[in-house]
């Protein structure tokens, strides 16, 4: 019996290492056979041959933090239609991106964007795919942007009160002489700048970066932390469902923090439930806009998430950049500050500046476009989505499904439209070419805040920000970069990600 037993347990065990193998075989084989057919439905499109087996050779580029660069470079290789994922094609065609976000384009925004929730369920306007839903949002959004409900004339006062903290920050506390040296890392404080716009003008008061002079909450070292594991997620977009889900959303930022995102949490929902009590006094800001549109209350918590992430980032970038082309370009900056000068000796420029008056300074605007142009301030892929049925872009058929992303920094670098000395920075160049080529050029630049439908809604702020900020430090300071071998330290992650920008600013006489 003993030997008959030993023997039927041996059979079974036979059978389920049969049956295990067979099992790990099946799955092998049907592993083989998804790849195939994904390499396969796109393999007439070029590009890097391992970047059409797997997303391991865009995760790679992403962890280098040269993201951009590499994205530029492979549109240089390949062309204007890359393959840059078993899914994933990159175009830095102007018309076809713009083809894909026009008004009543059947694409849609792709699996990218899915990434860009900050509650895990909530959509931000960001985030929302559903094409009815993303629609219905922004009309109620519309009408906050336009500026009419702050106090005052617009954005522009709000801009102006923290555009003149900013200055006093900088002359009680970073101003160097001959005898004392006061090193400013720029980025940081151009980072509390923007912040606090989107305070007094978005929620009716200031947050007191400047003021405090700090980094209040952790936020800005936090969210810098941040962004490299977004850009990680946005070549994998499935890694934040996983992310999302227990235990790993354990990890995730929660309400009752008292740093970082948790803390950004907890304030956008006291400040919206304070808002919506019974018997508020309504105010004069974007925010009451909001809740005069009829958005909901959750819709008002997550644009209070994107109204800080997105607005401050994105312009603390394209001024910190743009400063830095200026700095490292002597005859650009001689250039401006001639113009600025030009213009208080003849009492065109009001203190601060309108933006009305900056629009009548014809260098200036050339700086702003080419600043953007240099260092548009989003940097992720930003894909649609092909519709049902396919479509043909740039001679080749994509399958429907296939998710198309931007090549922006390849796009603001591209010698077919900027020549060949797209790498310099040239504000000349908006200033000799003949209209047809600055309608091409202007055309482009647009591209950094997106296009038709998925414009960006807070475009006019960013511009009026950057409209007045280089005439009011031009018209009362010298910059120095302090370090001239490594002036700043900067790297891609969706958006950008920027340090060490250390300055030593003298006052003019």
């Amino acid at each position: 019996m003993g030997v008959t037993a030993a023997l039927a347990a041996a059979a079974q065990h036979a059978d389920c290492i049969s049956l295990f193998t067979l099992l790990v075989a099946l799955a092998l084989a049907a592993l083989f056979v998804w790849r195939a057919s994904s390499w396969h439905r796109l393999r007439h499109v070029p590009g890097p041959c391992s970047a059409s087996l797997s997303s391991f050779w865009m995760l790679r580029k992403a962890l280098s933090g040269r993201f951009h660069e590499h994205l530029r470079d492979v549109s240089d290789e390949y062309g204007p239609l890359v393959r840059i994922g078993p899914n994933v094609l990159l175009s830095t065609d102007p018309e076809v991106l713009r083809m894909m976000s026009a008004a009543r384009s059947p694409y849609t925004k792709g699996v990218f964007y899915e990434t860009g929730r900050i509650i895990p369920g909530e959509d931000t306007v960001v985030s929302l795919r559903d094409e009815g839903e993303h629609r219905a949002l922004r009309a109620k959004m519309g009408t906050a942007f336009g500026g009419k409900e702050n106090e005052g004339f617009g954005f522009g006062a709000g801009i102006d009160r923290q555009l003149l903290a900013f200055m006093n920050l900088i002359d009680s506390r970073y101003i160097s002489t001959a005898t004392q040296y006061r090193p400013v890392q720029f980025f940081r404080k151009t980072s509390f700048f923007a912040l606090d716009v989107i305070g007094d003008i978005s929620f009716g008061d200031a947050f007191g970066f400047l003021q405090q002079d700090q980094d209040l909450y952790r936020y800005n070292e936090i969210h810098d932390e941040s962004l490299p594991v977004m850009n990680i997620m946005s070549t994998m977009p499935w890694l934040a469902h996983i992310l999302y889900r227990w235990p790993f959303n354990l990890l995730l930022p929660k309400e009752g923090d008292q740093v970082g995102f948790g803390r950004l949490m907890g304030f956008a929902k006291s400040l919206i439930d304070k808002r919506l009590q019974p018997g508020a006094k309504p105010q004069k800001d974007m925010t009451q806009a909001f809740i005069n549109n009829g958005m909901s209350r959750s819709e008002l918590i997550q644009q209070v998430f994107v109204q800080i992430i997105a607005g401050s980032v994105s312009s603390a970038t394209a001024m910190c950049m743009t400063l830095l082309c200026l700095i490292t370009t002597p005859t650009a900056y001689a250039a401006l500050r001639r113009e600025v000068d030009d213009a208080l000796k003849n009492g065109k420029i009001s203190s601060p500046i309108a933006e009305y008056e900056a629009k009548r300074l014809p260098y200036l605007q050339a700086v702003i476009r080419e600043g953007l142009r240099m260092y548009p301030p989003v940097t992720g892929l930003g894909s649609k989505q092909v519709p049902k049925g396919g479509d043909f872009l740039n001679g080749f058929f994509i399958p429907e499904g296939t998710q198309v992303a931007t090549n922006f920094f390849g796009l603001m670098r591209s010698q077919s439209v900027w020549g060949k000395d797209a790498d310099v920075f040239r504000p000349e160049r908006w200033l000799e070419s003949d209209d047809e080529q600055l309608k091409v050029m202007n055309g482009v630049v647009d591209l950094a805040f997106g296009h038709g439908k998925y414009s960006c809604l807070g475009k006019p702020i960013a511009m009026m920000e950057l409209n007045k900020i280089f005439v009011e430090l031009l018209r009362r300071y010298d910059f120095t970069i302090v370090n001239p071998q490594s002036p700043i330290k900067a790297w891609s992650a969706v958006f950008w990600v920027a340090n060490d920008f250390w300055l030593r600013i003298t006052k003019r006489a």
